[in-house]
């Protein structure tokens, strides 16, 4: 039996092995554009950190504004320190090992070790590909420590560990916002919701009591500090990759509305200007709120109507997954990263009609990569092939939150549950 587990594992762990020497490859390839810049981003914000004196020692999101939750610096300094503190090429070199290795431990933990079943194996061979075909970004941000958080959640959610994956997703949450969508959507599915309010609370109360210790008591720092992020997102502008920046990028392509690019000083990001985009940057995380309230209502409805639990969580979390993606000011290409988890616990759980969720994020997934890094100078050129690809990923996330709608109404229709039981 161990013979066989092995022979099963074994493959699965050298296409993984071969898939991140692939993405660490090709992100170092001399081009115009860095898709690992955020990593030495990291390094010199850890670097600044080590650096300062004694006396005014300004810890991100603790004792000084942060644009990341306090707890995203704790990867960050753990892959400056393993490199050495040196440059930030060492910081990289450590970070993609740190992060190979974590993903590594995370597929053959959803594989159960090689015991696990074939939709097990579909679901790990399905996150590899995606990584791969989504290219550098997925392993060259906070987020995909996010994601290994939300994946590991999602695997005790499958061993029945119900409080274990809301304190997973909660404490996923505090590394980069989006695993609140898959914290909802379960506590939405699962009737034991005094356990994970119990969970999520713990959590919270274990995160922000340690940051208030650090920053009231040892750095000098507050809540203003702690919270820091909040308020950060909020001043943003429209990001060129957002969904609903697409209009604006044909309109300074035509040179109309006195729309053009320009660069974000503080926020280091490309933002669009031009007539009306402000207005709409501030009305978005509104319409994401309507959205998720959306999302949450239509869930609700399928629970009442007896909705598989594990089913009604993946088709929730992908479709509130995709309102924090569609409705987002912000487009950075590894927001479409996301998409990974609830697909994975979707195929773990065997949602019936699933295939059209894995090709469309799939398709969503390359045609990030194109855009970012392949032809993103293109883009700051106002190219037409970057545009055009820009608008097919955008369009194509939209049509994909459509489906998930329409698949998650789906599930609270009385009819369809009538069918089932007929």
């Amino acid at each position: 039996m161990k013979i066989e587990r092995f022979n099963k594992l074994l493959p699965l762990l050298t296409f993984a092995t071969l898939v991140h020497f692939y993405l660490a490859w090709v992100g170092t390839l001399p081009s115009q554009v860095n898709p690992y810049n955020d990593v030495s981003l990291y390094g010199s914000w850890m670097q600044d950190l080590v650096n300062s004196p004694s006396s005014v020692v300004q810890i991100p999101g603790i004792s000084k504004p942060f644009v990341y939750p306090y707890p995203a610096v704790a990867p960050m300094l753990l892959a400056f320190v393993v490199g050495g503190g040196v440059t930030w090429q060492t910081t990289l070199t450590a970070w993609l090992v740190l992060i190979s290795i974590a993903n590594l431990l995370a597929v053959a933990a959803l594989v159960r070790w090689g015991r696990g079943s074939q939709n097990a194996f579909a679901a790990a061979y399905f996150w590899l590909v995606f990584l791969a075909v989504l290219g550098p970004v997925g392993l060259g941000r906070i987020d995909s420590v996010a994601t290994l958080l939300a994946i590991f959640g999602v695997i005790a959610l499958q061993q029945n560990r119900i409080g274990s994956a809301l304190a997973l997703f909660t404490m996923g949450a505090w590394m980069k916002i989006w695993p609140v969508a898959l914290a909802i959507s379960l506590f939405v599915a699962d009737v034991r919701r005094r356990l994970m309010l119990r969970s999520a609370a713990f959590t919270i109360a274990a995160v922000l009591g340690l940051g208030i210790l650090l920053g009231l008591i040892l750095f000098g720092g507050g809540v203003a500090e702690l919270l820091g992020f909040v308020f950060t997102q909020n001043n943003r502008g429209l990001q060129i990759e957002a969904p609903a920046a697409t209009l604006w990028l044909w309109f300074a392509k035509l040179e109309l509305f006195e729309s053009s690019i320009y660069f974000d000083q503080g926020l280091l990001t490309n933002q669009i200007a031009g007539v009306g985009a402000p207005e709409v940057a501030s009305l978005l995380t509104f319409a994401m709120v309507i959205a998720i309230g959306i999302t949450i209502w239509l869930g609700a409805k399928a629970y009442r109507f007896g909705a598989d639990s594990k089913t009604l969580f993946a088709v929730m979390g992908l479709t509130s997954t995709l309102d924090l993606i569609v409705f987002n000011k912000v487009g950075s290409p590894q927001f479409e990263g996301w998409l990974a988890v609830p697909i994975i616990a979707g195929i773990l759980f065997e949602v019936t009609r699933w295939r059209i969720a894995v090709w469309l994020a799939l398709v969503v997934a390359l045609l990030t990569n194109l855009v970012y890094p392949v032809t993103y100078m293109d883009l700051m050129g106002l190219g037409w092939l970057s545009i055009g690809l820009l608008t097919a990923r955008n369009v194509a996330l939209v049509v994909f939150l459509v489906w998930a709608n329409l698949r998650l109404k789906q599930l609270g229709d009385k009819r369809t549950h009538n069918v089932v039981l007929d």
